[in-house]
């Protein structure tokens, strides 16, 4: 059988007031660490503030994700756009290699109409000297009109 004690109300008083004079000696033999509402409060506050540190710490890690992500794909625009640049540059020196192949041909017609004129030159110096004259402005000329219409059709694009 069990035996169980019914205590009176001022037993139970008796025997808490007991427990609570002695309660630092009961916790110093057991090696029992007291805690007080003060350091409960601490120790709280400091688990708080480690977990807000942890998700701040995972908010740094995301963004600088994010940021890696945004770097690598204005990486890959700015190869895009050096490449369509670098199209765009062999464009024009076909261009200007089309133009030049024009004055060369234009110069080799001036030569050939020297050739077969050389008596006719001797003969008319002063006309030979306007004439050469003409030649570098009309060359002049079409460099100028060959290079505003190369940089016009550049720009309007």
């Amino acid at each position: 059988m069990s035996a169980v004690m019914e205590f009176t109300k001022e037993q139970l008083e008796q025997i808490g007031s007991y427990i609570e004079s002695n309660f630092d000696r009961f916790g110093a033999k057991s090696n029992v660490i007291q805690l007080r509402p003060y350091d409960i409060q601490l120790i709280e506050r400091m688990t708080r503030i480690e977990e807000e540190l942890r998700s701040q710490r995972e908010i740094l890690l995301k963004q600088n994700e994010t940021m890696q992500f945004g770097f690598t794909q204005m990486d890959k625009r700015f190869e895009s756009m050096q490449k369509q640049m670098d199209e765009r540059f062999a464009a024009v020196d076909k261009r200007f290699d089309d133009v030049n192949k024009r004055f060369d041909d234009v110069n080799k017609r001036f030569d050939d109409v020297n050739k077969r004129f050389d008596d006719v030159n001797k003969r008319f110096d002063d006309v030979n000297k306007r004439f050469s004259m003409m030649m570098w402005m009309i060359t002049a000329g079409f460099t100028i009109i060959a290079t505003v219409i190369t940089l016009l059709s550049i720009f309007a694009r």
